[in-house]
């Protein structure tokens, strides 16, 4: 039985409303899926409703930031605290809870034999009051041996992912760590699919990648194992549009990647290209 061809949306009617509610909302006054919207927005760069980035009237909420914690103010607005992390260095204007008093006699001590980003975890400010206090006192940048204790086997795949400063952080080493770790590696800014991809490294999808929007989602789901939610959202953080043509429920898809509906026992469509795939994958 022949698949239903998707019905055609006319996106200048909706662009103007993507990101002000949640897709799942847009969906039902549209008419349809919700996938359909979430490529539609992501495709336009435009931030899902309550997430990172979404069109806040931030007149309103301005005089608040910093004088409550971030997550307190999120939860008041109803959007994340990365939205108000943002909006709040964006003004300058310092967390709440990065404003509290250092009893630096307590601390200074440990200037010289920690970084500010550990340091400023045991003390619970910002990793910024370390770094003026040091200046202050005379003491350079302490570089210890942090390198020689990062696995990064474990945490390598994650450079280019996830921002040096963020990543140091995770790991609790410097991010001149980071950044001489990313130079050995070669890794520079990476695109979208590429963090997705290299996010990826050793889990499963190292195996399917190719396949997605290759064939339908539930026939590639079925031959993962796996729910058809489960690559529907994969294809939309890839940012690969569904598959388009009509698929027959005896077709098998070719594990080369190519794309060819298979109408026999064969694993691939016995292209070179597709045969070398699947022997390289599987």
């Amino acid at each position: 039985m022949a698949r239903k061809a998707r019905v055609t949306i006319d996106w200048s009617l909706w662009d103007d409303q993507l990101g002000k509610t949640t897709d799942k909302e847009l969906a039902e006054k549209i008419g349809s899926s919700v996938a359909a919207v979430s490529m539609r927005r992501s495709k336009l760069g435009v931030h899902a409703s309550g997430e990172r980035g979404a069109r806040l009237e931030w007149d309103k909420y301005d005089t608040l930031l910093g004088t409550m914690e971030d997550k307190s103010l999120a939860d008041q607005i109803g959007c994340s605290i990365g939205s108000i992390a943002i909006r709040r260095k964006k003004l300058d204007i310092p967390a709440y809870n990065q404003r509290k008093s250092v009893d630096w006699a307590m601390w200074d001590e440990f200037i010289p034999d920690m970084s500010d980003t550990q340091l400023s975890k045991k003390i619970g400010c910002a990793p910024g009051s370390v770094k003026v206090r040091r200046e202050k006192l005379g003491f350079k940048r302490f570089e210890g041996d942090l390198r020689k204790k990062v696995d990064w086997v474990k945490w390598g795949p994650q450079i280019g992912v996830i921002p040096d400063n963020d990543l140091a952080v995770m790991i609790g080493c410097t991010v001149g760590a980071i950044n001489a770790q990313r130079k050995k590696m070669d890794v520079g800014m990476l695109t979208e699919k590429e963090k997705i991809k290299r996010a990826s490294i050793g889990d499963e999808w190292g195996k399917w990648d190719h396949m997605v929007g290759k064939c339908p989602d539930d026939v590639l789901a079925n031959l993962m194992g796996a729910n058809r939610s489960k690559v529907g959202v994969r294809r939309m953080r890839l940012m690969i549009a569904n598959y388009p043509l009509d698929w027959n429920e005896s077709d098998k898809p070719c594990l080369g990647g190519c794309g060819k509906a298979l109408k026999s026992d064969e694993l691939t469509c016995s292209s070179t290209i597709c045969d070398n795939k699947y022997k390289e994958l599987f």
